[in-house]
């Protein structure tokens, strides 16, 4: 007699349909808004992509933005997922359920930090102020968004051995370029505090504690 054996199947599938949603998104990007598709690149070495659109109407919720929130979203839920998946080898491989509470974990993030910022604003009157800071942080949150994803497209298909020093590759590479991009945008924010400290503590705030909140939702 023949004892049954379970067969268990680990699949990426879903995340290649990830991928394509994302190239798909990017592509009505390019089509839709081509001019300022290709300026958001001159980011890394002119500021004058900021002047340029700094006077859209509406500034942070409109349709480029909107789109650009999405790869967002999948493009850094995948580099979390990437991560806890090559560094807790408990979890199971390619779970799409693990991937799900990312995405939600990032859109709880992102909620609060606007809900927050929208607050810190009326408190302090400076609600023009912070809304100039958003789109400057975002637009270039938008620009590493579009160099990291041939990394993870790199992670997803290559052997495991690689992965885990591919995706430590991409964390670094990703806090440098947010910490550096964050550095111009402080550069040219309008915000202008009379003390640092109050600008410290109102950016603690801003972007701290909806991390806070997040990971005690999440993972502890």
């Amino acid at each position: 007699m023949f004892e049954g054996q379970e067969r268990v199947f680990i699949s990426n599938d879903w995340i290649t349909i990830i991928f394509v949603i994302v190239f798909l998104i990017i592509a009505v990007l390019k089509y839709n808004n081509s001019e300022r598709f290709s300026k958001l690149f001159s980011l890394i070495y002119s500021d004058k992509y900021y002047t340029e659109y700094a006077k859209t109407n509406p500034l942070i919720f409109n349709n480029f933005h909107a789109l650009f929130f999405l790869v967002f979203l999948l493009n850094i839920s995948l580099l979390i997922f990437f991560s806890k998946q090559v560094f807790d080898t408990s979890i199971i491989p390619y779970n799409f359920l693990l991937f799900t509470k990312v995405v939600l974990g990032v859109l709880l993030y992102s909620f609060l930090r606007l809900i927050i910022g929208y607050f810190l604003g009326n408190i302090f009157e400076k609600r023009e102020e912070l809304k100039y800071f958003t789109y400057l942080k975002f637009s270039n949150i938008s620009l590493i968004m579009i160099y990291i994803l041939p990394l993870l497209i790199l992670v997803n298909y290559i052997s495991l051995p690689v992965q885990k020093f591919l995706t430590t590759f991409i964390l670094l590479f990703t806090l440098i370029m947010i910490f550096f991009r964050y550095l111009s945008v402080l550069e040219n924010d309008k915000i202008n505090f009379n003390s640092l400290f109050y600008l410290f503590l109102y950016l603690c705030a801003l972007e701290i504690a909806p991390l806070v909140v997040v990971y005690n939702m999440f993972v502890s």
